[in-house]
């Protein structure tokens, strides 16, 4: 960390107990990426209750950092977690807080559509040779316990 002399772990040694830290443990984007890659990408994160999408093609949305999430009730009722980005440009995906998907998640931009489970269903205009088995959304893990529905993107 070039912003505090010494390094982040030298300034959080030498923070002065029952205080605040200083400015720059709030404000440095250097050491807020540091939380992220220490903190928030390792760790499982409450997404909400598995109550709140009962039926298949209803989902939450999560933000975790750099990750947009949808989580979302397949047709087989399992519940999974999605980079809610699509494959082919990077569009988000589902853009509300919550919804229902109607049969598939579909890009708006250029109207790729993946099924519940993530899988490319259809693309439009695709070169020959193209596999859509390789262009699924990618899974993050997604685990429910007690009917709380738990996400982590750590690899």
């Amino acid at each position: 960390m070039n912003v505090i002399a010494g390094g982040l772990e030298q300034a959080l040694r030498n923070r002065r107990p029952a205080h605040s830290l200083p400015r720059e443990f709030y404000v440095d984007a250097d050491i807020y990426r540091s939380d992220l890659e220490r903190v928030w990408y390792r760790h499982w994160f409450f997404a909400g209750h598995d109550v709140e999408i009962p039926n298949p093609g209803d989902y939450l949305t999560l933000t975790i950092g750099d990750h947009q999430l949808v989580i979302v009730r397949g047709n087989d009722g399992v519940v999974r977690a999605l980079h809610n980005v699509c494959r082919h440009r990077g569009s988000l995906l589902c853009t509300e807080a919550r919804g229902t998907a109607r049969r598939r998640i579909v890009c708006p931009y250029h109207q790729w559509s993946y099924e519940l489970d993530g899988t490319l269903a259809r693309a439009r205009k695709t070169d020959e040779g193209f596999d859509p088995l390789q262009h699924g959304l990618q899974a993050a893990a997604c685990e429910i316990t007690a009917g709380m529905v738990f996400v982590s993107v750590a690899d």
